[in-house]
């Protein structure tokens, strides 16, 4: 059984350190294209008024961080950041938008509705010692950010997930 944990944690390991190689390979001054050649288009471009961009990656479904890369008007990168982390995570605060915690964040993992309350909640999955969760809810009728609430993943007997 322990044996068995040591191993599934080295895979984790290694295959987090493989989707990082290509973005810790990455350097302000690379051009757009070669981002692209190394990490692929983006899942999503968020073009700013003076003509640079920001393009984020988000690293699966299951996946504990989201790099934005950001690219000047010139198309040569400016900034690589990977922004599941409490630098970030400290900057959504209430009454920002969707919009403002999108570009921030990236897409989140879960979207989850409670109707009683009339909130929307997005959830993102990090790794911290731990892995965690990020909540940032919203009031669904205004759009704009109530609270925020991090929570660690548990794991349960027989193989199950929690969160607390």
């Amino acid at each position: 059984m322990i044996a068995a944990l040591r191993r599934t944690a080295l895979l984790a390991l290694t295959l987090l350190a493989a989707g990082c190689a290509n973005f810790s390979a990455l350097s302000p001054g690379d051009s757009a294209l070669t981002v692209e050649a190394r990490v692929g288009p983006p899942g999503t471009v968020w073009t700013n008024a003076d003509g640079s961009e920001v393009w984020e990656y988000p690293m699966g479904p299951s996946g504990v961080q989201t790099f934005m890369i950001d690219i000047g008007p010139d198309r040569a990168v400016r900034a690589v950041r990977q922004v599941l982390k409490e630098e970030y995570f400290s900057k959504v605060v209430a009454g920002m938008s969707r919009d403002d915690v999108r570009r921030l964040l990236g897409r989140p993992k879960e979207v989850w509705y409670f109707p009683a309350r009339d909130e929307e909640v997005w959830v993102w999955r990090y790794f911290e010692i731990t892995y965690r969760f990020f909540n940032v809810l919203f009031d669904r009728t205004g759009g704009t950010v109530r609270t925020t609430l991090r929570l660690d993943e548990v794991f349960l007997p027989g193989g199950g997930r929690g969160r607390r």
